[in-house]
């Protein structure tokens, strides 16, 4: 925060706010070209063209082909301020969208079926090019070197975050200039439940560890009028769902936050015939670390034992997910304050935990890291949908908040 003297941080922040609003145009673009061309997991390969292809008409250096065994579609930027080795600090924003069926009328609708960015990443990476923008054109007025990641597979697991931090994403790269690795982290997330022109912040833990849960019941199965010639494996289902209960209501400390759902049901054909398999699935959510790994065993001993008890044979899978994501305090302090800079106190707020999972998480396990909201609901009602629905929308006035917050991070934190 010492890097610029508090005039300079002034004069910035006007150049940003008012560069931000003279791009808008140029992100709405960005966003709805995005929007109409969603592309699923670690399957990001025109939108890692598109964004290549913004990133060398502004003249930024950068690397692509990150996550090369899935899908290679990342990118990792850099751009050097007036001295470049003065600091170095990250952005990040996240490149998949969602298997939904988008709602239909938008004029910049999925043209891709059944794929639709209702997470908001087609704004998030709109805001990263805006941000880029105005510290690639303004770097005379700035101290310090920052890194874009573009990051794809943020919404499947391994998590494309961790998948870049394995292959150097926050190391020193030989094919950029940087002369040092990144010392900090940030990254936004689009937010309706906050209006555009606001941000929200926490620091600490935030959200949740996240883990996925596959069961698959095998019985003997037969004819549903002769139950006692067959072991049922949806009977063994339906105690296994109620047994698992007991495992957040009984064997968790009721201070500790924790989540444990069951989804997803598969299982028989016809109401008169026992099957002979049963398909769950489901996910677990936690923040303490002890409590998670302890949490993967009861799952496996209350399953087991309960079909066991009905006669059923099970498999049981659980998949490791994203840590907790823990905002650095100082970092998320200073972050939250050059909000206050720019946009003013009214419009910063504090938000409280929540059981969401982010795979952001990963790059916070290697250096500190801020993740913070960007509020996105306007006046049309669709912007009020929440995430990873079929209707979501974003009021696209938000973009220049979002582009402006991120240089002034990168620029400053």
């Amino acid at each position: 925060m010492d890097v610029i003297s508090d005039v300079n941080k002034s004069r910035l922040i006007a150049i940003f706010r008012d560069d931000a609003e003279g791009i808008a145009a140029d992100m709405i673009a960005h966003r709805r070209h995005l929007h109409r061309h969603p592309e699923l997991s670690f399957a990001e390969h025109q939108t890692s063209k598109y964004v290549a292809k913004q990133l060398s008409e502004l003249g930024v250096k950068f690397t692509r082909g990150w996550c090369k065994d899935h899908g290679a579609a990342g990118i990792v930027a850099e751009i050097r301020g007036a001295d470049p080795d003065a600091r170095h600090f990250a952005l990040r924003a996240d490149l998949d969208a969602l298997p939904i069926l988008e709602t239909p009328g938008r004029p910049y609708g999925s043209k891709n079926e059944g794929a639709m960015h209702a997470c908001g990443h087609d704004a998030h990476t709109a805001c990263l090019l805006g941000a880029a923008a105005l510290l690639q054109r303004n770097r005379a007025h700035w101290n310090g070197t920052v890194r874009l990641l573009f990051q794809p597979g943020e919404e499947r697991l391994p998590g494309g975050a961790s998948l870049m931090v394995a292959e150097g994403a926050l190391e020193t790269i030989p094919d950029l200039q940087a002369q040092s690795a990144p010392s900090g982290i940030a990254a936004q997330h689009v937010y309706p439940e906050l209006p555009a022109g606001k941000v929200g912040f926490c620091s600490g833990a935030y959200m949740a560890a996240t883990d996925e849960i596959h069961i698959r019941i095998s019985a003997s199965g037969g004819h549903g009028a002769l139950p006692q010639g067959s072991a049922d494996p949806i009977l063994a289902a339906a105690h296994t769902v109620v047994a698992l209960q007991s495992i957040v209501a009984r064997m968790r400390d009721p201070l500790s936050p924790g989540v444990l759902t069951i989804g997803q049901i598969t299982g028989g054909q016809a109401g008169n015939v026992i099957p002979d398999r049963v398909v769950l699935a489901g996910t677990l959510r936690s923040y303490d670390e002890t409590w998670r790994q302890r949490a993967h065993a009861d799952i496996e001993r209350v399953i087991q034992s309960t079909c066991e008890a009905y006669g059923a044979a099970v498999e049981i899978q659980i998949d490791h997910g994203y840590p907790t994501v823990v905002n650095d305090p100082i970092l998320s302090a200073a972050c939250r304050q050059l909000a206050v800079d720019l946009l003013g106190a009214d419009h910063v707020v504090d938000l409280p935990q929540r059981m969401t999972g982010e795979d952001f998480s990963f790059y916070q396990k290697e250096i500190p890291g801020c993740f913070y909201r960007l509020g996105t609901s306007g006046a049309d009602p669709q912007t009020h949908n929440g995430l990873h629905t079929p209707g979501f929308d974003v009021d696209e006035s938000a973009l220049i908040t979002g582009a402006a917050l991120l240089a002034l991070i990168g620029a400053s934190a």
